[in-house]
């Protein structure tokens, strides 16, 4: 799935600590939040997210834990995810806030040991390491969405931004949408200003796509980005426009128009 000179990998420590920070304030950002019956992101509201935030979490430490991921067809990611969400049947502001809460011990029960590869998403090995850091993402993109919706502050550290970039490079190829990458050879090379670590190539060839830490060949778009907007552009919360034109984003190379295209390449995770 990913070339010999794959991105490094994460550290478990700390990405479980970040994880465990993000979770502490996404509890506290709920239980501030008298009614949660408002419209948070696409047809979910508040209360929504947050039981999305509990049943796809829990996903992701069960893979941690290495017993495996719920969504063993990727084909029906919506359907998981509703099935998930509809089991969280406590929904109080207060007993949302209870169960993010509790799943800090559970991420740290689940992060425990050596970092090792584990069955993930439609069975393909997984690093705990990426599992746990999914958690971080999570928290992080959908904290946004609740916090912006309460009119609420969310600061999204770009250490943490960073962590949530490097999270999910090993799962892209599992989210290549294969009609847009269809007839498409190019290679983007994607980089986040101020964390050198948090840098990868992804090679595109006629449907499917190669993870490189480093260039294997020429390339054609080069792209420059603060960490907090690309995460935010990658998850669809903003477009690309005003990080442009406040300098937080940049293309060049051969074909620079092509990074205009590179978020359409994959389906949303």
């Amino acid at each position: 799935m990913t070339s010999v000179s794959a991105p490094p990998t994460l550290d478990l420590r700390t990405v479980a600590a970040a994880a465990d920070s993000v979770l502490d304030r996404f509890a506290d950002l709920v239980r501030g939040i008298p009614d949660l019956s408002g419209p948070a992101i696409g047809t979910w509201s508040m209360e929504q997210t947050a039981a999305h935030v509990l049943g796809v979490c829990d996903a992701y430490l069960s893979i941690a834990r290495g017993d495996g991921s719920p969504y063993a067809d990727l084909g029906h990611v919506a359907e998981v995810n509703e099935q998930r969400m509809m089991a969280i049947t406590e929904r109080a502001p207060q007993a949302l806030a209870e169960q993010l809460q509790a799943l800090r011990p559970a991420l740290a029960a689940a992060v425990q040991g050596p970092d090792a590869e584990v069955p993930g998403h439609a069975g393909v090995p997984q690093l705990r390491s990426s599992a746990a850091a999914r958690v971080l993402g999570e928290v992080l993109v959908h904290g946004w969405d609740v916090a912006r919706a309460a009119g609420r502050t969310w600061v999204i550290d770009p250490t943490d931004a960073a962590l949530t970039f490097r999270s999910f490079l090993p799962f892209l190829p599992l989210f290549v949408n294969p009609m847009a990458t269809r007839g498409v050879h190019a290679r983007f090379d994607v980089r986040l200003r101020k964390f050198p670590e948090a840098r990868a190539v992804f090679a595109f060839r006629d449907g499917t796509v190669t993870v490189e830490g480093e260039p294997q060949g020429p390339v054609d778009c080069v792209m420059s980005s603060a960490a907090v907007p690309l995460i935010l552009v990658v998850h669809q919360r903003i477009g690309l426009a005003a990080p442009i034109l406040r300098g937080q984003m940049a293309a060049w190379g051969r074909r620079p128009w092509l990074g205009f295209r590179l978020v359409n390449y994959f389906d949303p995770p």
